[in-house]
């Protein structure tokens, strides 16, 4: 399903450029260390989820790269409340946002049509809500590592895992850690890149007192004048 000219003008990622300056943001991983959190908490603050992140959580904003995942994860994605996010040739809807993924190396985004880099969801991810300008961004089941009982993910085993995809994670980690320049980071999660682990009970205190919204609140932040337009298209 498409949709005309006229309604595409909205999709234009570019807008949303620097929209929630100062906004902490939540930045949603996959890994097993993610249902160690009472996710609950964070129903009132903006929240970026990324790939299969549906399976327990409807974040504020949702970010994806794969096919695959559109293609067994559609029916969750259409019914969630999120604001959809993915790379072109990712979706078959034509009624979300897009950004073209180029060059193996990442590295920060001018702007929201074009994000940089293979391997790493989350540096992916990280461009998008630097982009946004997001501040503190805390890092939520991001581990770069595998759990005890042999998972990959939250949810299980991801069978697309391969041998380049642990060291391609870490990698992007170290390219968040690097590429901080004016924000805050607080890591909840447990890698071996950053030092310090904090709880989310721990991160949620560190927050300014006018962090808390809603959904309703934070989307409209995010879409501004086109807010009633864009949920009309996506929704």
């Amino acid at each position: 399903m498409g949709i005309d000219k006229h309604k595409r003008k909205f999709l234009d990622p570019s807008y949303l450029y620097g929209s929630m300056k100062n906004i902490p943001c939540f930045l949603l991983g996959n890994a097993p260390s993610l249902t160690d959190n009472n996710l609950n908490l964070l129903d009132n603050y903006f929240t970026v989820g990324i790939n299969r992140i549906l399976s327990i959580y409807d974040p504020t904003l949702l970010i994806w790269q794969d096919l695959a995942l559109w293609q067994s994860e559609k029916n969750k994605i259409l019914k969630s409340k999120c604001i959809k996010y993915a790379r072109t040739g990712s979706e078959s809807q034509g009624c979300f946002f897009g950004f073209l993924l180029k060059d193996r190396e990442p590295r920060i985004a001018p702007d929201l049509k074009t994000l940089y880099g293979r391997g790493s969801s989350g540096s992916i991810a990280y461009q998008l809500v630097f982009a946004l300008g997001c501040s503190p961004i805390i890092l939520v089941g991001m581990d770069c590592t595998y759990g005890k009982d042999g998972k990959t993910d939250f949810y299980g085993k991801n069978d697309m895992h391969r041998p380049h995809t642990l060291p391609a994670c870490n990698k992007g980690l170290e390219f968040i850690k690097n590429n901080a320049h004016d924000r805050i980071l607080i890591n909840c999660s447990g890698n071996r890149v950053f030092e310090k682990r904090y709880s989310l009970e721990e991160a949620i205190k560190m927050l300014p007192e006018n962090s808390a919204g809603n959904r309703e609140k934070f989307q409209k932040q995010l879409l501004g004048d086109n807010y009633k337009s864009i949920m009309e298209i996506m929704f």
